[in-house]
Parts: structure tokens; C-alpha cells; sequence
């Protein structure tokens, strides 16, 4: 059985690092990306089973990210995270196709 690949997108490498290293550990495989114009060049070469974003980013935001994925591959489940929820942001990430929305 192989490991589920999950694309980690953030700018803040530690918090990168630290989501990475909790999924190995969890026996998921992780492909970092520092931006989301990063996260959708290496979609265009290596296949991934799930993505996991930040929101708040600079350049492409997790929402436009989002967005981004599902015009070009629209069955990839994208979970955008961030430490700035709110109400409005999380419906329209849910509208827009997210899985969830943490």
C-alpha cells in the first residue's frame, strides 16, 4: 500500500515543517510549497492526493489557491487552515469546494 501524498502550501516554513513532520508521523507523505504560485508548478508535474493551505499568504491566498486547483484538477481535495478564522472566509472556502476549513 503506498502513502497518500499531501501537498503542504504555507510561507512560514516552520509552521510548514512542523504540519509536515506531524503527517509522517501519521505515515503520510508530504511535498512542501512555500506559495501557492509554487504549489500549482509542482501540480502541474507530480501528482498529489490531497492539498493542505494556509489562507493568509502572500502573492496567491489559499481562497485564490483553492480556486486555482479546482479549474485545473477539479477532483483534488484542498483543506485551507489558518490562525484567522472567520465566519464569511470559511463559508465561501466551503462554496468554492474545500473539504474543510480549519
Amino acid at each position: 500500500m503506498s502513502q497518500s501524498q499531501i501537498l503542504i502550501v504555507d510561507d512560514d516554513s516552520s509552521l510548514r515543517e512542523a504540519v509536515c513532520d506531524t503527517l509522517m508521523i501519521a505515515g503520510y507523505s508530504c511535498i512542501e510549497a512555500g506559495s501557492g504560485e509554487e504549489a500549482l508548478q509542482i501540480l502541474s508535474k507530480r501528482k498529489a492526493d490531497m492539498v493542505l493551505t494556509d489562507v493568509q499568504m502572500g502573492g496567491m491566498d489559499g481562497h485564490k489557491l483553492l480556486n486555482s486547483i479546482h479549474d485545473k484538477y477539479p477532483n483534488l481535495p484542498v483543506l485551507l487552515m489558518t490562525a484567522y478564522a472567520n465566519i464569511n472566509g470559511a463559508v465561501a472556502a466551503m462554496r468554492d469546494g474545500a473539504v474543510d476549513y480549519l
